[in-house]
């Protein structure tokens, strides 16, 4: 740590919140990171053994869902773990008091998440698990420079409450950086967000991807002088990344992107390299990739994310279906041990479904706008609703206002290249964001019943 409010001001912090372990942790992965993956796996099969048989003595939940669960050893943790049910969020909702393991754990954090997929979830987690979550997020940042208590802009959204708003300010001291909301998007917005990186000189960005690029458009459109802030990285999160966003923030701020792959139930899942791959955070995870059957799918093969945390003891987290998708690849050329995320889909509703069965995920959206914006289409931001089997409605936003005429040529051309639906476009001021600040490119009710 170069910064001096790294190793005073985020030191002492950490250390008071019961989070101090962080510096420990990110030593022990540091040393993983590129020694031989025999070693790593091996680590983990023993905290994976450690976490199942605490699971299965301190959770009255697990106690009575695996039944006669007889204690795990390092050597045989990974098929006892495939033997064990897989659990999601309705059991977390029915079920949260008898998941919290007893004796309760004196030091936790309280996280409501996953509202995103309309079923929230609360979580409690115990400090040390929020430790290694936070070496995670820092040993992957170090990969593209990014050191702790390095200066940071973060796009998010903002609290409401005035409790939420005052602990939103603490962390945000805690963590050197300057927080802008994920909810304005007016021009002046932008404008201002600017002005305050120019005074900050953050060192990196972090947040949300739509937001991240819509501030990269401003500053392309306006003409201002991207790179001058002499970011080491542009860190997005939260949303799936297309290679035409990335392009576009890239281009921008005259940097490098890095991808963090992560979800509030476990923090940072995986981390992308320099070298472009996403690694897996199998010190504080098991990552299982399963086919409809409940098997293993090889590498290559995509199938369903279910993961395990191996950290948090206050409230275990055992074969959780995150509601993701993706493939495992082969190592990285980079030489880190961690293995590698190919490739990731979003939820199960976040494409369009054709009358013939075909589905459209949110990227293929991406590129089609993208080639309306190379024919002159001044459309800055769009969300697709699939509204029934051969129905869309399409938000569009632009800097300048758009005709009759450019509003059906985008319905055509989706038309066009989607036979058999119905599409009915219309431009709007902004397009609605969800609670957390997160906006969905595609959004399915039709495919999730109305919710």
């Amino acid at each position: 740590m170069s910064s001096l409010y790294g190793s005073l001001v985020y030191r002492a912090i950490v250390a008071a919140r019961g989070e101090g372990s962080v510096f420990r942790r990110l030593a022990e992965m540091r040393a993983l990171e590129r020694g031989p993956a025999a070693l790593l796996a091996r680590r983990q099969d023993e905290r994976l053994a450690a976490l199942l048989n605490h699971a299965g003595r301190a959770s009255s939940y697990y106690r009575e869902r695996w039944g006669g669960f007889a204690p795990a050893a390092p050597g045989d943790a990974r098929r006892r773990l495939a033997e064990l049910p897989l659990i999601g969020k309705p059991d977390v909702q029915q079920h949260y008091r008898e998941m919290v393991a007893e004796p309760r754990v004196r030091r936790v954090t309280t996280k409501v998440t996953g509202g995103s997929t309309g079923q929230a979830v609360t979580i409690v987690k115990d400090r040390t698990a929020t430790a290694a979550e936070m070496a995670a997020t820092w040993m992957g940042f170090g990969w593209f420079g990014i050191e702790v208590g390095d200066r940071a802009a973060r796009f998010w959204g903002t609290p409401s409450s005035p409790k939420r708003k005052l602990r939103f300010k603490a962390a945000d001291f805690a963590m050197h950086r300057v927080s802008f909301s994920a909810f304005a998007f007016s021009d002046d917005d932008l404008e201002r967000y600017w002005r305050r990186c120019l005074a900050f000189r953050p060192a990196y960005f972090y947040g949300y991807v739509s937001m991240l690029e819509a501030f990269a458009s401003f500053v392309r459109r306006r003409g201002l002088p991207g790179p001058s802030l002499g970011l080491k990285a542009v860190v997005t999160t939260s949303e799936v990344l297309s290679d035409v966003q990335r392009a576009t923030i890239e281009q921008a701020f005259g940097t490098r992107v890095l991808n963090e792959y992560g979800c509030g139930e476990f923090g940072p899942i995986a981390y992308q390299c320099e070298r472009g791959s996403l690694h897996l955070m199998t010190q504080n995870l098991v990552v299982e990739v399963l086919r409809p059957d409940g098997t293993p799918a090889a590498q290559g093969e995509g199938g369903e994310l279910v993961i395990t945390d191996l950290n948090n003891y206050a409230m275990p987290m055992v074969r959780y279906r995150v509601g993701d998708f993706g493939e495992l690849g082969a190592p990285c050329a980079c030489g880190r041990s961690f293995p590698v995320l190919a490739k990731i889909w979003g939820r199960a509703y976040d494409f369009v479904e054709g009358p013939d069965g075909r589905r459209y995920h949110g990227e293929f959206f991406m590129y089609l706008f993208e080639d309306l914006r190379g024919k002159g289409m001044g459309v800055e931001q769009f969300q697709v609703t699939q509204t029934g089997p051969r129905t869309l409605e399409v938000l569009l936003t632009s800097p300048t206002p758009l005709g009759a005429e450019a509003v059906n040529g985008v319905a055509g051309e989706i038309t066009r290249r989607l036979p058999g639906m119905e599409v009915a476009a219309r431009a709007v001021p902004a397009i609605e964001r969800l609670a957390s600040g997160k906006m969905h490119v595609i959004r399915n009710p039709w495919r999730r019943g109305g919710a």
